[in-house]
């Protein structure tokens, strides 16, 4: 019978069933404290009763050494593993960081800003903006010391800087605000040397831009960057691989900039073609300036720009505008270039005028004098009833003069005597020169003396000969003799030849010339360079256009294709047709008088150009010329002008005469169909009735007799 009395259960009796029991017993109790010790929770581990050391070791290991707190450390080291892994995650993000800082950061180096323009010291680097496009990169003072300048701006300005160097000279750039309220942008850079003999050069970069401007050369071409032009003197010249008979010290790019460089400072240009940079530099030369003055060299110019070149064009250029335009009948009706040999008779070739075309103005090249620089038909094929004769049947007539005056002449014993001609490097007698095959001396037209002795000789001549004007050929400054010495010195060696202008202007109302330097202020009709018997760009018929464009961006807006070498043989009917097609599209038509040697066929074809320049270009050139007097737009644009991008800027084998007659001329032999830029708008072929829609490049076919051209039927934008 069991005994149902309660027992008392000692110490001994609760430790030994649950440790020492047998093995069936025991695996189960041990089962049941691992599930409750994984149970245990964090605060009940961190807030465990204290113990005496007895007893704690007694709950923490049994009797055979199990530890029984060996799953709460179990539970304890993925904590500890993810916390090591993200200190360790972080110390590579920090060290990857620092590695990329190091390497890729590069503190931004010295410079200085004015307005938009950034000047970096060191690297003698000059960066404009404008609404946050970089409009034109350059390197500036690239002949100053390597070592920092010191700071001459006083007070401290945003729109001033002053740079100088000890040793050097001194560099100033100023904010322009003339042209503030058109949302233009100008800066005005000066340099100034501390002695003469040193240099002053800036380049500029002209990648991802087209350039015009500078003036003309034998072989022009647009745009300028197409161009590979060593440092050479920018004056007026005539010779080969130089700067050309019309220059001025001014261009634009299609980055919508223009740069200006005033008048005084010695100028050397170049055009690095592969490179991709135009550089001015600033230099007494002694071919030019052998006995100079002694001021400190010096080179001072303005960069504008703005948000539209066109508007950037009217608000900045710097040329005089006439008060009136040459006059209507050299606008209308041709000029005949007479070039009289010993196998011809003027006689004769005026005859042949006036059975062909009794209008215009006869213009006698060369000839009419024994000796250049005697101003008398005595001795020459023509005689007391010729000019008469010309204006019998109701012809105007001219004559061709120059500043020289040859060794075998009269006009250079008087010079000679009365000092009236430019002197050689010792200052004693005239100095030589060589134009063609004649050597002689020069006119010194700095000389008041001279200058009124010249002009009273010419008026003389016009009114004895009862010319209708005279007409000035030569005159660039490439001719006056090396080292020369003159009454007044000049920085800049073109400014003889716009003495030589002025001369003519205040002889003649009208001014035909082929050179020509700040003369813009007079009624001028400029000369082409005599082209020769060639298409290409080499002074052929494919540099005419860029020369007629660069002519009106720097405000000649009056201009005529010269063929005078042409008066001695004929050439290719062909390309002498061609030539005759662009003169026709010109604002002075021009014509050399061995027209006659070609056959009747020929010259049908060249009436017909004559009447479509009287009918079709003369009324709108003297539409645009009121536009002209009035704002300086030149009557013949560039294709940028209504549709400025990359494609039109680099357009050189089209023009715009106004904004609604595009002239688009052939260029190549054999040529019936050429690729033609269509601006903005609806536009009509006359020729053959066809119309085409801008905006882009299109297919155009002509006559090979006729001329190509379109009209603006309507006016409608790109889309």
């Amino acid at each position: 019978m069991s005994d149902l009395r309660p027992r008392t259960t000692t110490h001994d009796d609760v430790s030994t069933p649950l440790v020492t029991g047998s093995s069936s017993m025991s695996q189960p109790a041990f089962s049941r404290f691992t599930v409750e010790a994984a149970v245990i929770t964090e605060d009940s581990e961190q807030h465990e009763p204290a113990h005496p050391a007895n007893g704690n070791h007694a709950l923490h290991q049994s009797s055979n050494g199990v530890d029984l707190t060996g799953p709460i450390k179990l539970l304890k080291t993925p904590r500890e593993i993810k916390l090591k892994f993200t200190v360790m995650c972080l110390f590579i993000c920090i060290l990857v960081g620092t590695i990329l800082i190091l390497v890729y950061y590069k503190e931004e180096p010295f410079h200085y800003v004015v307005g938009s323009l950034v000047y970096y010291v060191d690297k003698k680097e000059m960066v404009i903006t404008y609404d946050g496009l970089g409009r034109l990169q350059g390197q500036m003072g690239l002949f100053a010391p390597t070592d920092s300048p010191a700071t001459c701006s006083f007070p401290k300005s945003s729109d001033n800087l002053c740079l100088r160097w000890r040793d050097y000279g001194k560099l100033e750039i100023n904010c322009v605000n003339n042209f503030s309220s058109s949302g233009i942008d100008c800066y005005r850079i000066s340099w100034v040397t501390n002695a003469p003999d040193y240099s002053i050069k800036d380049c500029f970069s002209v990648k991802n831009s087209h350039w015009y401007g500078s003036g003309v050369r034998k072989d022009q071409n647009l745009p300028l960057e197409s161009m590979d032009i060593p440092l050479t003197p920018f004056i007026t010249n005539d010779r080969e691989g130089q700067f050309g008979s019309v220059v001025e010290r001014y261009w634009l790019s299609s980055r919508i900039i223009t740069i200006k460089v005033e008048d005084g400072s010695p100028l050397l240009v170049s055009m690095d073609n592969n490179a991709q940079e135009l550089c001015i530099e600033s230099e007494y030369w002694d071919s030019f300036h052998y006995h100079h003055n002694t001021s400190d060299a010096h080179l001072d110019y303005t960069i504008c720009t703005g948000n539209d070149l066109v508007e950037l064009f009217n608000q900045t250029k710097t040329f005089s505008i006439p008060s009136e335009s040459p006059s209507s009948s050299l606008l209308s009706e041709p000029v005949w270039s007479l070039e009289v040999t010993n196998d011809t008779s003027p006689y004769d070739i005026v005859g042949d005028i006036q059975r062909y075309y009794p209008n215009g103005l006869v213009d006698i090249r060369s000839g009419f004098s024994a000796s250049e620089g005697d101003l008398t038909f005595d001795g020459s094929v023509f005689n007391d009833s010729f000019i008469p004769y010309v204006h019998s049947i109701g012809m105007m007539i001219s004559a061709s003069v120059t500043p020289f005056v040859s060794v075998k002449s009269d006009a250079f014993m008087k010079g000679n005597l009365d000092g009236s001609l430019v002197k050689d490097p010792r200052g004693e007698v005239p100095g030589l020169t060589m134009w063609g095959s004649e050597i002689g001396g020069v006119v010194d037209l700095t000389d008041s003396s001279a200058k009124h002795s010249y002009n009273i000789s010419l008026r003389e001549f016009q009114q004895s000969q009862s010319l209708d004007l005279l007409t000035f050929d030569y005159g660039e400054s490439s001719y006056l003799p090396y080292g020369y010495q003159i009454s007044t010195e000049l920085d800049d060696p073109s400014q003889f030849t716009h003495e030589y202008v002025e001369i003519a202007n205040s002889v003649s109302g009208t001014v035909i010339t082929r050179s020509a330097y700040q003369n813009q202020g007079c009624p001028i009709i400029i000369r082409t360079f005599p082209k020769d018997d060639s298409w290409t760009v080499e002074n052929g018929l494919s540099s005419v256009i860029p020369s007629v464009i660069n002519l009106g961006l720097i405000g000649y807006p009056y201009m005529a294709l010269d063929l005078r070498e042409f008066s001695r043989k004929v050439m290719d009917r062909e390309l002498f047709l061609s030539y005759m097609q662009i003169s026709a599209c010109l604002p002075v038509m021009q014509i050399p008088t061995n027209l006659f040697e070609y056959n009747s066929s020929d010259r049908a074809l060249v009436l017909g150009y004559i009447q479509f320049h009287k009918s079709e270009i003369a009324p709108l050139v003297d539409k645009l010329k009121e536009e002209y007097l009035a704002t300086g737009t030149p009557i013949l644009r560039p294709m940028w002008w209504l549709d400025n991008n990359d494609e039109t800027a680099t357009i050189n084998s089209q023009f715009l005469i106004g904004n609604d007659l595009l002239i688009a001329p052939r260029l190549v032999s054999g040529q019936v169909k050429s690729q033609v830029y269509i601006p903005p708008g609806d536009w009509k072929q006359p020729n053959t009735g066809l119309y085409y829609t801008g905006c882009g490049w299109q297919d155009v076919s002509f006559r090979p007799e006729k001329i190509p051209y379109l009209v603006k039927t309507s006016t409608n934008p790109c889309i």
